[in-house]
């Protein structure tokens, strides 16, 4: 299908593959979607000229990029960077079309006309797949074109309802851009007087037609409206105008009434001068894009509503608001939409946006979809055949760490890439769009099937790590799969029934394979007794991010701590029994992120393994502390490994390689027969085992076994 993107810092439409059909999120086959001139110019323009123009624009990513070289090293960090770079960034996040796989969502029908929303996800592209909160069914009479708007017209909705007019109050919007027009209708539509502010002199006059008793020039506006309102003020301003300058929202105070308000909807200044906030006691009151609900993985991803009754207007419900305006003739769009292009020729629209006289807004529009056509193209190549010794992979997930990592390693190794299966299919496309001939696919059960494929590399989220892997087993491929191996006994308990007749997996536990944990194992490996273990790990992480979701990440025990218990467990044999306690979660994160736990082996050994989200990002991620014997040895992020014993101190230096290019290697030589998998299938079972055992023990405060991997029957 065709998407628009920004690809090496143009705006380019491309070959895709469709998204596929996925549990909670909508299939649409667009009819249009919409350009502002204001949001989508921006975004082009802060990812556009050269790489080191676009890190002026944001000097965050350089701070960013900085620390993560600090943290894992300049080859990975560069590795890092030139994913990013290469990625293509779909554009696009308000489009209208009709559904063609419902995704299991109540309340939607294949063939129902829906607007959808989401920067990401309602792209500028023939199929996008949206969640269920974001997709709003589009009334009779309402085109598909002006739908289409629904999502910037939600951003208008939600900035009036922060105001909270009330009949006949009088209100100025300041800028009449497309954002600003449609507001000002929706304040006529609510029961207000209004005056418009803009330079512009034929929006002003599109800001009077549409319903505004006055249109000012920005010069005039604050006296001009102490004028209209007997000079009392305004009850409200709302700043739909975008400038780095603090002028604007300042003028915006000096427009108000005592105890007014101001409501910046677009990206202004707020530097607020305090004499006239002070003197107006004024409320200045942020607006969140389409509304509640926005940002919120819970109600974006997971599908989960906000009740009603507590939140009468979310996000979805201010689109399907909009959509109601649309429909009763409050809010008109065709004086507004002044341009229309069919995807094709999307970049003309983008360059009349960076013109000098760009348009309000425009449109994209959709060849219509054949009812006879497949509700997915499944694939974007035909498969290629191998030549014996070389290994094709397939890659499940085309996230930043695939492209920066085990994409370089796999091509050093000689492996041939086949396939890559994103659901979203653009960051597929960009991946294959390096390697040759690698189809794209949207539906991972190609790859499971496809005939050209040996190894099947799985780094979705880790939801669908047991699902996957599973499948490959049983359809007699080798899997290599990021940890966890699953989520849950039932999740693990599959992949290891699935490996009864072929349990060819490695998992990506990597710290074993690196090159000071080799050498910490060569100088332990001759010294008897039990031995000591403290793993502590230091990795903060945003609280809504996806690995603290229970239902997506399974939280950071299961989904993150698992490399720590599999390096304690390859050092010290066969874990026993598991006690732990956990911090208590911070607020809005679904499990244990910081924990204690302490594993005692069958020979006598302890590890603790300390794992934190406490701890500042300038603190270094990981140290390990090993004691046995009289000796004991300091691992320092894999990059310093310091060993102490009678009267000596040797100390030795790595780069920091936590063993990702070697585990790699010995998964190619594995496929090819040339050694055992390893970590393999037993390994990856018993880690999580004991991360299951350290969330009960946490849930009970009781000791609890460690479950081993079940007997394989017997021939």
């Amino acid at each position: 299908m065709k998407q628009v993107v920004l690809r090496g810092g143009k705006t380019q439409v491309v070959e895709v593959p469709e998204p596929g059909p996925a549990p909670g999120f909508v299939l649409v086959a667009n009819a249009a979607s919409a350009i502002s001139s204001g949001t989508e110019r921006s975004v082009v323009a802060s990812g556009s000229g050269s790489l080191a123009a676009r890190a002026i624009k944001n000097p965050q990513l350089v701070a960013q990029t900085l620390r993560h070289a600090r943290e894992h090293g300049v080859r990975e960090t560069i590795g890092v960077v030139k994913g990013a770079v290469a990625e293509d960034s779909p554009l696009g996040y308000s489009t209208a079309g009709t559904v063609i796989d419902t995704g299991g969502v109540a309340g939607v029908h294949v063939g129902q006309r829906v607007a959808a929303a989401g920067a990401g996800q309602a792209n500028h592209a023939e199929v996008v797949s949206v969640p269920a909160n974001l997709v709003a069914a589009v009334p009779e009479g309402v085109s598909l074109r002006d739908a289409s708007f629904g999502a910037i017209g939600a951003i208008a909705v939600q900035g009036v309802r922060r105001a909270a007019p009330t009949l006949g109050e009088r209100v100025v919007v300041v800028g009449l851009g497309l954002l600003g027009l449609i507001t000002v209708q929706a304040l006529r539509a609510a029961g207000c007087r209004v005056a418009g502010v803009e330079p512009v002199d034929r929006r002003r006059e599109l800001g009077k037609e549409l319903g505004a008793e006055l249109a000012l020039e920005p010069a005039e506006a604050v006296d001009a409206v102490a004028a209209w309102t007997g000079g009392i003020g305004a009850d409200a301003v709302i700043v739909t105008a975008s400038s780095k300058s603090d002028d604007l929202v300042n003028d915006a105070v000096r427009m108000l009434r005592r105890k007014g308000r101001v409501v910046p909807v677009g990206d202004v200044g707020l530097g607020l001068a305090r004499e006239a906030l002070y003197e107006r006691e004024a409320d200045v009151l942020i607006s969140t894009s389409y509304g509640p609900g926005r940002y919120d993985p819970s109600y974006e991803e997971a599908g989960v509503d906000y009740p009603l009754p507590y939140a009468r207007w979310t996000a979805g419900r201010n689109i399907e608001e909009f959509l109601r305006l649309l429909s009763e003739g409050l809010v008109r769009l065709d004086p507004l939409i002044q341009l229309e292009v069919p995807v094709e020729r999307a970049v003309e629209a983008y360059e009349a946006l960076a013109g000098s006289s760009p348009p309000l807004a425009a449109a994209v529009t959709y060849p219509k979809r054949s009812a006879s056509q497949k509700p997915v193209a499944r694939s974007s190549a035909s498969p290629a055949p191998g030549n014996g010794s070389e290994i094709r992979v397939a890659l499940v997930g085309a996230g930043s760490f695939v492209r920066s990592m085990h994409l370089p390693n796999l091509l050093r190794e000689g492996a041939r890439i086949t396939t890559v299966v994103s659901r979203g299919g653009s960051s597929a496309a960009s991946v294959a769009r390096s390697l040759n001939g690698a189809r794209t696919e949207t539906d991972w059960h190609d790859a499971v099937d496809a005939p050209d494929v040996d190894l099947v590399v799985v780094t979705t989220r880790h939801d669908s790590h047991a699902e996957i892997s599973a499948a490959a087993l049983r359809a007699g491929k080798a899997v290599f799969v990021e940890k966890p191996l699953g989520l849950t006994r039932e999740e693990i308990d599959q992949v290891w029934a699935a490996g009864e007749g072929n349990d060819r997996l490695a998992i990506g536990f990597n710290r074993p394979f690196a090159e000071l944990s080799r050498l910490l194992e060569r100088e332990t490996s001759s010294l008897t007794g039990p031995s000591q273990l403290m793993y502590r790990v230091n990795s903060a992480v945003a609280p809504d991010h996806w690995l603290n979701d229970p239902l997506q990440g399974g939280g950071r025990i299961l989904g993150e701590a698992c490399h720590m218990f599999d390096f304690a467990n390859w050092l010290l044999g066969t874990p026993e029994r598991v006690s732990a306690a956990a911090v208590p979660a911070p607020a809005g994160v679904g499990s244990a992120e910081s924990a204690s736990v302490t594993i005692q082996y069958a020979d006598g050994s302890v590890a603790t393994i300390h794992y934190s989200g406490l701890g500042p990002a300038s603190m270094p991620k990981e140290r390990v502390e090993l004691l046995r014997s009289g000796r004991s040895w300091v691992l320092d992020d894999f990059r310093t490994l310091t060993s102490y014993g009678a009267g000596e101190t040797r100390t030795k230096n790595a780069r920091g390689d936590k063993g990702h290019s070697e585990l790699l290697h010995r998964t190619l030589a594995a496929t090819r027969g040339e050694r055992a998998f390893e970590p393999g299938l037993g390994a990856a079972y018993v880690a999580q085992s004991v991360a299951l055992a350290a969330l009960e023990s946490i849930a009970s405060g009781q000791p609890v076994q460690v479950q081993q991997p079940p007997e394989r029957a017997a021939g």
